[in-house]
């Protein structure tokens, strides 16, 4: 029986854990939770295609209900809706989400960093992702 390298299996299954962006969801409740995957969503329309990887906090004895199955269902409904090309759930179970984003091809990948409070979202439960 062969054995593979852990890089062999992720790229033979298309298991991904890096990725361009990240939104770091972390510590954060249920409201804003959706909230920031909505904006990432309804942003991603205006943008490159490009990966990003969600992370939510993993479930533990004491944790209770985690983000997992609501952020799960917002992008199962954008993948339905065409926004999100692929997504996969991260190798370490109810880490978060692998996310392709369809995206814009035709907007230029120049002038986008500006916005990137997509790109890492604060664990503050107060943050609310706007600018000042």
């Amino acid at each position: 029986m062969p054995f593979f390298k852990d890089r062999d299996i992720r790229r033979l299954t298309g298991i991904h854990e890096s990725a361009e962006y990240e939104l770091d969801l972390c510590g954060i409740d249920r409201l804003h939770g959706e909230a920031s995957v909505e904006r990432m969503l309804e942003r991603s329309r205006f943008r490159p295609p490009r990966d990003v990887v969600v992370r939510i906090d993993k479930a533990s004895p004491t944790s209770g209900a985690t983000l997992f199955q609501p952020i799960g269902r917002l992008l199962v409904e954008a993948m339905k809706a065409g926004i999100v090309l692929r997504c996969n759930p991260l190798p370490e179970n109810g880490a978060g989400f692998w996310v392709s984003l369809t995206g814009n091809p035709n907007a230029s990948g120049e002038g986008d960093e500006g916005e990137d409070d997509s790109k890492i979202e604060s664990s503050d439960p107060g943050h609310t992702g706007e600018h000042e």
